[in-house]
């Protein structure tokens, strides 16, 4: 009677071990076949390209920007008005930014680079001239730079750079300080940040070079500001500019990746 009674008791825990086996398995199945969204995975941001970007400056005036990449190599932007920035690549290294409108040529930026930094660029206009910049990398971080223009040297200035962003520029002219120039950014990603070979780009005019988004702009004193909304990704979605010299005007930016 015993033999019997520990005979069904082995077959139930057999029984019960297989049922949990197949619910564990099953379970496990399950949830495998469930999507699964890292929230504190950093891939997905660095496939983010801005496709289109329409900034109004008035009711009347608006501009729509596209822009086409291979990968992460950008190879045009164009906008509604006829203008288109073609852009040439050596390795993953941007070599040449040409502009024209409506097919005429208008500029073209070419650079050169040493040890993966750049070097020189050099600036042709279609109205004649040329300008032409060289850059020197400094012990403390900044960088310095030399204009030419035209065959004429012209003003020299000094570069600080934090984090990626230029945060202040000082002009010098014949050696004497002229203009002192303060940028402040935001920690939030530039809408152009994945672009292959803009990091290496130095350009004060276009803050699309740049790992953040230029929030404020001084020259010797208060000039603009910038105030942005975000998406999930913390890509701006808008960028709405606030001129608060007097005269100054305003216009509205959107982003679309």
């Amino acid at each position: 009677m015993k033999t019997k009674m520990k005979t069904k008791m082995k077959k139930l825990l057999c029984l019960v071990t297989v049922t949990l086996l197949v619910i564990t398995s099953c379970s496990k199945d399950e949830s495998v076949s469930e999507p699964v969204t890292d929230t504190n995975s950093t891939e997905p941001i660095t496939k983010v390209l801005v496709k289109k970007k329409i900034r109004t400056y008035s009711a009347n005036d608006i501009v729509t920007t596209t822009y086409k990449y291979d990968g992460n190599k950008i190879v045009s932007a164009s906008n509604d008005g006829g203008f288109v920035a073609n852009y040439t690549y050596t390795g993953n290294l941007i070599t040449k930014i040409e502009e024209r409108v409506d097919n005429n040529f208008q500029s073209s930026q070419e650079y050169t680079y040493v040890d993966g930094k750049l070097a020189t660029e050099v600036f042709k206009r279609n109205y004649g001239g040329t300008i032409s910049y060289a850059y020197t990398y400094n012990a403390n971080g900044t960088i310095s730079y030399k204009l030419n223009q035209s065959g004429t040297e012209g003003s020299a200035g000094i570069l600080t750079i934090v984090n990626g962003n230029i945060v202040k520029i000082e002009t010098f002219l014949y050696g004497i300080l002229t203009v002192t120039q303060i940028f402040e950014y935001d920690n939030k990603h530039n809408p152009f940040k994945n672009v292959l070979g803009f990091n290496l780009l130095i350009d004060t005019y276009k803050d699309m070079f740049f790992p953040n988004n230029r929030t404020k702009d001084s020259a010797d004193g208060p000039d603009v500001n910038y105030t942005f909304k975000y998406d999930q990704n913390n890509f701006p979605t808008e960028k709405k500019r606030n001129n608060v010299s007097s005269g100054g005007s305003n216009d509205l930016t959107q982003y679309f990746y």
